[in-house]
């Protein structure tokens, strides 16, 4: 599991390389167009990089949302921690173990006895 400083610093850094800036002046409140500049094609462009970096696949759908620095951290975040409600599925679903029920054994009536 990754942890949030270190998703927000290796987003932080890699736009930082890309606009050839100091990391330190990138905040999460960032707007990727308006304060950082980027362009449609140049947004596509780091959100490339990002997926190379933390090995993931952002669906196009989900570009839409992604337009502060912080928007992103948080997807990130979000895709590469495991979810822990699938953790908690995972310990509710275990088996239980069988129970064997014995069956009474089997009486005679009282009508088949001998005399």
């Amino acid at each position: 599991m990754a942890n949030t400083t270190d998703v927000s610093g290796k987003i932080i850094q890699a736009l930082a390389e890309y606009l050839k800036r100091d990391a330190t002046s990138i905040t999460p409140t960032h707007h990727l167009r308006e304060d950082l500049g980027l362009d449609s094609m140049a947004v596509i462009e780091m959100l490339y990089r990002i997926e190379e970096v933390f090995n993931l696949q952002i669906p196009d759908q989900d570009l839409v949302g992604l337009t502060t620095v912080g928007h992103v951290i948080a997807y990130v975040e979000g895709r590469v921690a495991p979810a822990p409600s699938k953790t908690a599925a995972k310990t509710v679903a275990k088996p239980a173990a069988k129970t064997v029920t014995k069956k009474p054994a089997a009486t005679r009536s009282p009508k088949s006895k001998k005399a």
